[in-house]
């Protein structure tokens, strides 16, 4: 996600809701430092996403996707306490380890459907240290 970084304007926090299809809305006050919007030609998917910061250090990010009629919307917050991040995506609230949020992103990204929601941001390869 970045498209359009907005991190070096000033930009003042502001009351933001983040639309949420699988749980409650997510309510911020924050300011936007990125976003990024993608059509897929590959699959007819626009996908529109929003990364926001809060004074406090929290991050919201939304993410809305559409092909004809249908639209999916996600929103999350998350907060960095020490080594600990807290997610919470309107329904559900986790506490996950810094490196097991990490691994499970890899195994997210590495999961057939993930590769072609994803395949035209990011290129996957092997580690350097890897055979």
């Amino acid at each position: 996600m970045n498209r359009t970084q907005l991190q070096n304007q000033a930009l003042a926090p502001r009351p933001v809701t983040l639309p949420n299809d699988f749980g409650a809305p997510i309510g911020i006050t924050a300011s936007m430092v990125a976003e990024d919007i993608h059509f897929s030609t590959a699959t007819g998917v626009l996908t529109v996403e929003k990364l926001y910061r809060t004074v406090e250090g929290k991050t919201g990010y939304g993410i809305i996707s559409a092909s004809g009629d249908t639209r999916e919307r996600r929103a999350y917050l998350l907060e960095e306490q020490g080594e600990t991040i807290v997610a919470d995506n309107g329904n559900f609230v986790v506490e996950l380890n810094v490196a097991d949020m990490h691994e499970f992103l890899v195994m997210a990204l590495q999961a057939e459907d993930a590769r072609q929601t994803v395949g035209e941001h990011v290129q996957m390869r092997p580690a350097v240290n890897e055979d």
